[in-house]
C-alpha cells in the first residue's frame, strides 16, 4: 500500500508525454529504436542496457525536448487478460460473493486514485486521509460482500479495534526508534519535492497494509461465532467466547508467518544486502531501511493475533444467547 501512494503521487506529476508505439527496429550501437506512434515512424533512444527490447515489441516511451525515449514494454494488455483470468475464476468459484468482492475491490480502487492520491499530492496529511480511505473502502467492501448483519458489523468492529491498536503501537516505535520516514528511494525523492510528511506516509502504510488480512481473519471469526451461537442458541456470552477461542487458538497458530511472510516476499532485494554489505548485522539491521520493514512487519502480524480476541468478544456479544439468527449457509444436517 505504501510503494503504491508512492507510485500514484509520482504519476500525478508525470502523467504528460507518455506515448505508446511498437519497436520496428533496435540498434544497440547507436543506442537507438525506430519505432511507429500512430501513423508515423519515429527515433527513440533506448535506455541504459538496451532494455530488452525486440523488433515487434509494444512500448511505452516518454517524449521530452522534442526526444523521444523507450522507457517499459507495454505490459497492460498482458496485466488486463490476468485480471480477466482472475474476474472469471472469482465468479465461477466463489459466485455472487466473488463478484461482489470485485466490485468492493473496483470501488476501494477508485476511493484511493480518486480521493486519497490527490489529498495526499495537495500536501495533505497522509495517516488521515490513508485512515480515512481505509475507512470508506472497508465499509464499502466489508458490507457489500458480506451483507449488512451481526457478523459483518463484528468483523468491522474487530478489525477497527485492531488497527487502532497496531496504531498506537506504531507511533509510540516510530518515536521510540528515532525513524524519519526517509527509509526509501521513493521517500527520498518525495522528500526532495517537498510537502509530503514522510513520517506519517510510513504509519499509514504499517496500519493500512495490515487492513486487507484483518477483515479475512475477523470475517471468519466471527463467521466462527455465529456458527457456534446456531448450534447451541441458549449459549451465554462467556461460553461462546470461550467455545470461539478453541478454534481462535488454532487460527491464531497459523496467522504467526501471514504478514512476515508477505512482508519477507516484498523485501527479498533489502534483505539481500544484508549478504553484500560488509557492515555487522547488528548495525545493518538498525539502520532505518531494515528497521522500518521489521517493525511494519512485526506490529502487522501482532494486528492480526489481536484480531482474534477482539473479534471474538465483539461477535459473542453479539451472539449471545441466539441472537443474530442462522449462518449465511448453514451445513445440511
Amino acid at each position: 500500500m505504501r510503494a503504491v501512494v508512492l507510485f500514484l503521487v509520482l504519476g500525478l506529476a508525470l502523467a504528460q508525454g507518455y506515448l505508446v508505439g511498437r519497436v520496428l527496429e533496435v540498434d544497440p550501437l547507436s543506442g537507438t529504436a525506430r519505432v511507429q506512434v500512430g501513423a508515423e515512424v519515429r527515433e527513440a533512444l533506448l535506455p541504459q542496457g538496451g532494455g530488452g527490447f525486440a523488433p515487434g515489441m509494444r512500448a511505452v516511451l516518454y517524449e521530452e525536448g522534442g526526444r523521444l525515449y523507450l522507457t517499459e514494454p507495454d505490459r497492460m494488455p498482458t496485466l488486463l487478460a490476468l485480471f480477466a483470468l482472475f474476474a472469471l475464476l472469482a465468479a465461477l468459484l466463489a459466485r455472487g460473493k466473488g463478484v461482489r468482492g470485485l466490485l468492493g475491490t473496483f470501488l476501494s480502487l477508485l476511493v484511493l486514485v480518486l480521493w486519497v492520491v490527490p489529498h495526499l499530492a495537495q500536501g495533505g496529511n497522509p495517516l488521515l486521509y490513508a485512515l480515512l480511505g481505509s475507512l470508506g473502502v472497508l465499509l464499502l467492501t466489508v458490507y457489500l460482500v458480506h451483507g449488512v448483519n451481526r457478523k459483518t458489523t463484528a468483523a468491522f468492529l474487530g478489525t477497527l479495534l485492531s488497527a487502532f491498536v497496531v496504531l498506537l503501537l506504531a507511533l509510540f516505535f516510530v518515536r521510540a526508534l528515532g525513524f524519519t520516514g526517509l527509509a526509501s528511494e521513493e521517500a527520498l525523492l518525495l522528500h526532495q519535492w517537498g510537502g509530503v510528511d514522510l513520517l506519517a506516509l510510513y504509519l499509514a502504510g504499517v496500519v493500512v497494509g495490515a487492513l486487507g488480512a484483518l477483515t479475512d481473519v475477523t470475517v471468519t471469526q466471527a463467521a466462527v461465532v455465529q456458527a457456534l451461537a446456531h448450534a447451541d442458541p441458549k449459549a451465554p456470552f462467556r461460553l461462546l467466547y470461550r467455545r470461539a477461542m478453541e478454534v481462535g487458538y488454532d487460527h491464531m497458530g497459523s496467522l504467526v508467518n501471514t504478514l512476515v511472510l508477505a512482508y519477507s516476499a516484498g523485501s527479498l532485494p533489502l534483505f539481500l544486502l544484508l549478504t553484500k554489505d560488509p557492515t555487522p548485522w547488528r548495525f545493518l539491521l538498525n539502520t532505518e531501511p531494515f528497521a522500518a520493514e521489521i517493525v511494519a512487519m512485526l506490529l502487522g502480524s501482532l494486528g492480526l493475533l489481536l484480531a482474534v480476541p477482539l473479534t471474538t468478544l465483539v461477535a459473542a456479544w453479539a451472539f449471545r444467547g441466539g441472537r443474530g439468527g442462522a449462518p449465511d449457509h448453514p451445513h445440511p444436517h
